[in-house]
């Protein structure tokens, strides 16, 4: 700890690296002092430039959030503030060294203070003009919803989110969808029947960007299709997914064989949950 009050750069790090290692392993009223003793330090260090110090950094925030001894209540009025001023930021969030590490310690903070609570302070930037920062809100979203589920969510916030995932869905451009692909499969998949309010305007989005001339977008389209079959047939749209299952079967004279096999896959999909009939 003397190290901690005493060094900077380089040292700095190695001793925070250090501490990071051992707060898990105090007992829990030792863990909350030192993190409380620790937070000043690390706050100080979050607008740092070193690439190295914010992977650090990081890592220890993960590290002492995930401690029983610190207190829900502590992070979420010390930490919490400061980490999304600093480092949920586009040129932060966009550091392809640490977002990985920033989506973790993200997903750390949400098993802390509960997915809702993260979720609502992401969602607003789910409408952000630059598609790798949504991209990687996406990508965070996907982690939180897969660790906790969606139980705390609330009817004003769930609007919010499936709003600002279907514009991160409709505003893709870049070639590696995948992200956004998985991401929107988990959340509609985790609300299940709560879906049902926003399936007319998924399958809208679908229908007309199976019509899209770029390549690229029908295949997304069919893709997305596969990943909220079950969903829809748990909100009762047999329907509306047999009418998804002709527009498809339309569609198989598809002259790309990447589009043509999202296709078949999405009217497997189909025909897997609401039979051949």
């Amino acid at each position: 700890m003397d190290g901690i009050s005493m060094y900077r750069g380089k040292a700095l790090a190695a001793f925070l690296k250090a501490i990071g290692f051992i707060i898990p392993l105090m007992d829990s009223d030792h863990a909350g002092e030192f993190t409380q003793f620790l937070t000043p330090v690390l706050i100080r260090e979050f607008t740092t430039n070193d690439n190295e110090m914010k992977k650090i950094v990081l890592k220890v925030v993960k590290q002492a959030v995930a401690t029983e001894g610190v207190k829900v209540l502590y992070v979420r009025e010390e930490i919490i503030p400061e980490f999304f001023a600093n480092f949920w930021v586009r040129r932060n969030a966009l550091d392809k060294k640490n977002y990985k590490q920033l989506i973790d310690t993200t997903a750390e903070m949400a098993l802390k203070v509960g997915g809702a609570e993260i979720i609502k302070i992401l969602e607003p930037e789910l409408k952000d003009e630059n598609e790798q920062y949504r991209k990687i809100l996406m990508e965070t979203i996907e982690k939180i919803v897969s660790n906790q589920g969606v139980a705390d969510i609330n009817a004003k916030l769930e609007e919010k989110l499936m709003d600002g995932i279907l514009f991160a869905f409709q505003e893709q451009s870049a070639e590696d969808t995948q992200v956004v692909l998985n991401a929107f499969g988990t959340v509609v998949n985790c609300l299940g029947v709560r879906t049902k309010p926003y399936i007319s305007q998924m399958c809208g989005i679908i229908q007309w960007r199976l019509n899209n001339r770029s390549a690229r977008v029908r295949q997304q389209a069919a893709d997305l299709i596969q990943r909220i079959a079950m969903v829809m047939k748990m909100c009762g749209q047999e329907v509306l997914m047999g009418r998804l299952g002709v527009i498809l079967y339309e569609y198989l004279g598809e002259e790309y064989p990447e589009v043509l096999g999202s296709i078949l896959g999405a009217l497997k999909a189909i025909v897997n949950v609401i039979g051949m009939t």
